[in-house]
């Protein structure tokens, strides 16, 4: 199965186009997660951003589906991944991320709910939901608190986000931070530098011995839990390709590590 996801993609629009050249013919193995919260339809529904009423509310969501389905033809939506964004404040009040609203979707469709890193509050029903969403890492470990119990075969499952920590675990942050900045901008904060990595430098006995990188420990470590249904990787550049693709033949986490990844929450 090939997954693309423009949920959080910086022009989703754009993005599904482009997945819609690449693929010119139906494939069925081809999956696509797209996004969507009370935000993004405003903004799509009329240009002040007026949220949809209760009544509209299906239909301005089904109508964006299905734009979002003829910009990826032959292609189709498999997964909407629902966000909490733009939710009044008696939602957010109520904890955690709200459950999408009562709308049916198109048959072959399911919902991902959006998670925060510390887990999904008190108002998300586990029993009727499948999938959820959210950051998971050896820097961001939150999800695996709440998950930790419920690896039952008939369990809800996790769509892992942001395996590489923005960047800290791959080394493509370590790009954005160098002798040469954007004109304009401030210098270098060292401290927050040093917030920044210091928790990276903890990590050193996945690689010792250069058994695996870095990012390829990152991605066995999100792989190692049951709950884990796919982890969401950055696009990498062309010649590290070849990095991502080899995790199945680097060796694999032992008990120990995973134990000592565990003491670092």
């Amino acid at each position: 199965m090939i997954t693309f996801d423009v949920a959080e993609a910086r022009f989703p629009a754009r993005a599904e186009r482009l997945i819609s050249a690449a693929f010119p013919e139906r494939d069925p193995e081809l999956s696509v997660i797209v996004g969507r919260s009370v935000g993004s339809l405003a903004r799509e529904e009329a240009p002040e951003g007026r949220v949809p009423g209760p009544g509209r509310f299906s239909g301005v969501f089904l109508q964006s589906l299905e734009r979002s389905n003829r910009r990826l033809a032959p292609a189709v939506v498999s997964w909407v991944q629902w966000d909490s964004e733009g939710e009044d404040e008696r939602n957010d009040a109520a904890g955690g991320p709200s459950v999408p609203p009562d709308t049916e979707l198109p048959a072959g469709v399911g919902w991902a709910i959006r998670l925060p890193p510390g887990g999904p509050g008190p108002r998300v029903d586990w029993a009727k939901t499948a999938l959820f969403s959210g950051p998971l890492s050896p820097l961001e470990q939150g999800l695996t608190t709440a998950f930790g119990d419920r690896s039952l075969p008939t369990g809800p499952r996790l769509l892992a986000r942001d395996p590489f920590a923005a960047g800290r675990l791959d080394g493509s942050r370590f790009a954005r931070v160098g002798p040469f900045s954007v004109p304009g901008s401030a210098p270098t904060d060292v401290r927050r530098l040093h917030e920044e990595f210091d928790p990276v430098l903890q990590l050193g006995f996945l690689t010792e011995g250069r058994r695996r990188t870095l990012a390829q420990a990152s991605l066995q470590f999100v792989l190692s839990f049951p709950w884990v249904i796919s982890a969401v990787v950055p696009l990498p550049e062309p010649e590290r390709f070849e990095e991502v693709l080899a995790v199945g033949s680097r060796p694999p986490l032992s008990a120990d590590d995973l134990e000592r990844l565990a003491s670092l929450k």
